[in-house]
């Protein structure tokens, strides 16, 4: 299995300097958290958060190695016995016994995370209202299962929406990470991933995310310099990302340092073409 380990000023950071190394999602590994982030006394002596990231291998890999071995291991007994000599005495008619059915292909075990139970989305949940209630009143939160495997949402409802939300979604990723680092300390909590969300917010930010990555690689191939977008959150430059990643005539790159670092979309760069000059947008 293929693993790499990463560092970054955040837990997040190094996770999505993994991800990005691997080229996979990060339903499809493992992540160990092998330090995490300190400030250090007066600014001098801080540690970066160190991370180790294990692709999982595939299913089908997994049960085709297995049933290989097992036919190489009944091919290699059958001519062993043939080369020496060990045949029944009846000859041939052993041989044409019938041995009753033969067992199907053994699968493996799913991989795959499966949906956060009962006590574990109640104990998310009542961590979330906990933090709520010191920064609003009058908000409701609902969990429940998400789209993608092993994923919890907790959705908060209420008319403080915009305050949860902060600017451009940093309060609630800022409530997101709490709300993981906290419940996962529990010794019985799943492998499982905890979203924040309000009000469909997360929904509409990737679909705005989205066209604004097209619309501004247009502008890179039309005027052949590259566009620099405004520092984003590791999550908003992973859908720029994946907005763009089919598009051979343009490349993303992240640039900066910390948690919100800007976004280049760089034109021609996969043909090999030197860009021009960025241009902020």
């Amino acid at each position: 299995m293929k693993s790499i380990e990463t560092e970054g000023d955040t837990i997040d950071e190094a996770i999505e300097r993994a991800l990005n190394a691997l080229q996979v999602g990060r339903d499809r590994v493992e992540i160990e958290i092998l330090a995490d982030a300190s400030r250090g006394l007066f600014g001098f002596g801080g540690k970066k958060a160190r991370v180790r990231a294990t692709v999982r291998p595939p299913l089908s890999a997994l049960g085709g190695e297995r049933l290989i071995d097992a036919d190489s291991r009944e091919t290699s007994r059958s001519s062993t016995s043939t080369r020496d000599g060990r045949s029944d005495r009846s000859g041939s008619s052993r041989a044409s016994r019938p041995r009753g059915p033969t067992p199907g292909p053994v699968h493996p075990p799913t991989e795959a995370m499966a949906p956060p139970a009962g006590p574990f989305q109640a104990r998310a949940k009542a961590v979330l209202e906990g933090i709520l209630a010191y920064l609003t009143a009058g908000c409701a939160v609902e969990a429940r299962t998400g789209d993608e495997p092993g994923t919890l949402v907790l959705a908060v409802k209420g008319d403080s929406g915009g305050l949860v939300i902060g600017r451009r979604g940093q309060t609630l990723d800022a409530l997101e990470y709490l709300v993981n680092r906290i419940v996962a300390r529990s010794e019985d909590a799943p492998a499982s991933r905890i979203m924040v969300d309000v009000e469909g917010y997360r929904e509409r930010r990737r679909e705005y995310l989205n066209e604004l990555a097209r619309r501004l690689a247009e502008k890179a191939k039309q005027t052949g310099r590259s566009v620099t977008l405004n520092p984003m959150s590791p999550r908003d430059r992973r859908v720029v990302h994946l907005a763009l990643q089919n598009d051979t005539s343009v490349e993303t790159r992240s640039q900066g340092q910390g948690y919100y670092r800007k976004m280049l979309i760089l034109p021609g760069a996969r043909r090999g073409n030197r860009p021009s000059p960025p241009s902020q947008e």
